[in-house]
């Protein structure tokens, strides 16, 4: 079966949470790893990782999950699963888009942007998690789409940060 070999993981969030995480999944595996989203929750930083790409055959994600869990201690392995190849997806629109002059950002957006990486943080304060998907146009300007949704149990996923950078695109 085709696809793509996918890894949820939480660690203890800190400035190099996202690079560290990486760097040992990556050595536990010997596959490259990609971070498709983060999410911050209070100090808790929880990351859907990419294991290897479509076209190398690697073991079952059961098997690379057992492999991060036995040989990291720092960090846990919340599931794990294969991703069926699929189409582009459809565009899905954000709430906001902002050029990326850093000054301008509110912190969310700014994570995203310095990690390069769709980024999600649950706020207590207004009971919804916000999203902040950077991107980098053909005029090579950078800018970060924004989106929110109410409700603990409405999370977003690496699908939903590639729809919104769909619709960036276009």
């Amino acid at each position: 079966m085709t696809g793509t070999n996918r890894i949820r993981i939480a660690t203890t969030d800190s400035a190099e949470a996202l690079d560290i995480a990486c760097s040992e999944v990556e050595s536990a595996v010997g596959l490259p790893v990609k971070a498709e989203l983060q999410e911050i929750e209070g100090g808790c930083l929880i990351l859907e990782l990419r294991l290897g790409t479509e076209h190398v055959h690697v073991p079952p994600p059961s098997r690379l999950a057992m492999v991060v869990d036995k040989a990291v201690p720092n960090i846990e392995v919340l599931s794990a699963w294969r991703e069926p190849s699929a189409s582009c997806g459809s565009a899905r629109p954000c709430d906001a888009v902002l050029a990326v002059p850093r000054d301008a950002m509110p912190p969310l957006a700014l994570r995203a942007v310095s990690d390069n990486v769709a980024t999600a943080q649950w706020e207590v304060s207004d009971r919804s998690w916000h999203l902040a998907v950077p991107f980098v146009n053909a005029t090579k300007a950078g800018i970060v789409g924004l989106a929110h949704r109410r409700g603990y149990s409405f999370r977003f996923t690496s699908l939903d940060a590639a729809a919104i950078r769909i619709g960036l695109a276009s």
